[in-house]
């Protein structure tokens, strides 16, 4: 079918036809399905090697910082939800972060679901070193209560950069859980018996380094627990609709940084925000960039 730019899909035609250049068709379909979708190295667009260089950069990190730098990082041990560390703000830290979030594949199903005015919500890298206990079962819809929107209000698509396993810990999803449209509840969290997963709802999600893992906020999700020696890592690019208010703020990122990679970047970082006016009022320019950054981007 020809798609063309039909007035009534107010420039999500585009969109479509980005996903339908870069061949994730079917990945759309499996995400309005399931929930979830892997997207293979192949189809990520992304240069030879791409996936070694963000982890070797997530591990120097992790090198460098004092892990209680991370105020989710001082629990003790028991109360760990998921032994590993967390790596934030990663934006500012390196290049290869911005090529990361840059990446056709990733904005494609970044605008695909949290429609055309989408904002970065927060980059996180997620480490794990050794035997791992498993994540509870959640959404990523941190603080939207039940009932959740049925489209979603953020959205996570993951660099995998370890091979993901059950062994290894992978995240593990609950097909069609999105379509509940709440938060999973104690009764529904997964059993555990001699260290593996006994959850006849949950399926691993089973990927090669470099692929990407999407999947709606609305999503059930855990990881399974790590047995495995090793690093699994994966770098978690999350996205929000333009009314959220992201997790983290970029506000002092400097320009430099910026400008090479034109509008699209400043508008993901909320660079030309039209909300947080006083008694001046929005500006209407802001307003309309939203809508003229993504038509340079599509067309």
């Amino acid at each position: 079918m020809e798609i063309q730019d039909w007035k009534s899909m107010a420039g999500m035609a585009g969109v479509y036809r980005k996903a339908r250049e870069l061949g994730l068709e079917t990945n759309i379909a499996e995400l309005e399905t399931f929930g979830f979708t892997v997207i293979e190295p192949e189809k990520t667009g992304a240069p030879a090697g791409f996936a070694q260089r963000l982890l070797d950069k997530v591990m120097e990190i992790a090198r460098q910082e004092d892990d209680l730098a991370v105020e989710l990082n001082k629990h003790s041990d028991a109360e760990k939800p998921a032994y590993g560390r967390q790596l934030f703000h990663l934006l500012e830290r390196d290049p290869v972060f911005v090529e990361a979030l840059m990446n056709p594949a990733v904005r494609t199903m970044g605008s695909y679901m949290m429609g055309l005015s989408y904002r970065l919500f927060s980059m996180v890298a997620f480490v794990k070193e050794g035997s791992a206990r498993s994540t509870h079962m959640h959404t990523d819809s941190v603080g939207v209560p039940t009932p959740l929107p049925a489209y979603g209000a953020v959205c996570n698509v993951s660099w995998i950069l370890t091979d993901y396993t059950p062994e290894n810990g992978t995240l593990g999803m609950v097909p069609g859980s999105h379509r509940n449209c709440r938060h999973p509840t104690e009764f529904e969290q997964p059993k555990f018996i001699g260290g593996g997963m006994d959850d006849s709802m949950v399926t691993p999600v089973m990927a090669k380094p470099g692929s990407l893992a999407v999947f709606t906020g609305n999503t059930w999700h855990c990881t399974y627990p790590k047995t495995s020696d090793g690093v699994r890592a994966h770098i978690a690019t999350a996205f929000c609709r333009n009314y959220m208010n992201p997790a983290e703020s970029y506000d002092d990122m400097p320009d430099a940084l910026i400008a090479p990679h034109g509008p699209e970047l400043a508008r993901l970082l909320g660079r030309n925000a039209w909300q947080g006016y006083r008694a001046e009022g929005p500006k209407l320019e802001n307003m309309a960039l939203v809508r003229a950054a993504y038509q340079s981007q599509y067309g």
